[in-house]
């Protein structure tokens, strides 16, 4: 059985509230994302950092678990080691798979594709949209250790709008055995890549 983490802590400081209650097609971001996710996915968390008590206050987040990342600062590596604490007590969880709380565009075929492939228990699937990799990630619980140790100075990035690909970046630079779902149609974009915010 496969659950899903949604990462929605960061702190949106270019836009000046929290990225994830801005409109995305008559819904906010964050709740487009947890119905997507939610539909396909019944065991969700969502990981809420920065202003998390106006998010949950405005955003119906399902029937989601919701955790509050009190490290949020650290970044993407803090939410991710919340959720997996989280799921480590439920064992028949053999796999998560990572969303980002600000990429409300997710094409349902690929969570379909994640949830169906086979793979080994120990390859990450990460989907490629043109030749570009994005998310959602799906991570077996055989890597979930591994996850936990890491800190965000081991995925060496930079501050960019790309900032969230670091995850993939590392399991893609390291000895890690990568699996890779083709899709054809356009890739997922973020939300900073389609607003003037």
């Amino acid at each position: 059985m496969k659950a899903a983490i949604i990462l929605a802590a960061g702190e949106s400081t270019r836009m000046g509230f929290p990225k994830q209650l801005a409109e995305y097609k008559g819904n906010t971001i964050l709740e487009t994302v947890v119905a997507t996710v939610s539909s396909y996915i019944e065991n969700t968390v969502v990981v809420l950092g920065h202003e998390n008590e106006t998010l949950t206050e405005k955003i119906n987040f399902k029937n989601s678990t919701i955790l509050i990342n009190e490290n949020w600062e650290e970044g993407i590596v803090s939410s991710i080691r919340t959720g997996l604490f989280y799921l480590n007590s439920a064992k028949n969880i053999d796999g998560v798979l990572i969303f980002m709380g600000d990429q409300p565009a997710i094409n349902n075929d690929v969570i379909k594709k994640l949830l169906e492939v086979q793979h080994d228990e120990d390859e990450v699937v990460v989907p490629q949209y043109r030749y570009e990799t994005g998310y959602p990630v799906l991570i077996p619980r055989f890597f979930w250790n591994k996850l936990e140790l890491i800190t965000q100075d081991d995925l060496d990035g930079d501050d960019s709008v790309f900032k969230n690909f670091e995850l993939i970046d590392y399991f893609e630079t390291s000895e890690t055995k990568i699996k890779i779902l083709n899709f054809n149609f356009l890739k997922p974009t973020d939300y900073d890549e389609q607003s003037d915010f």
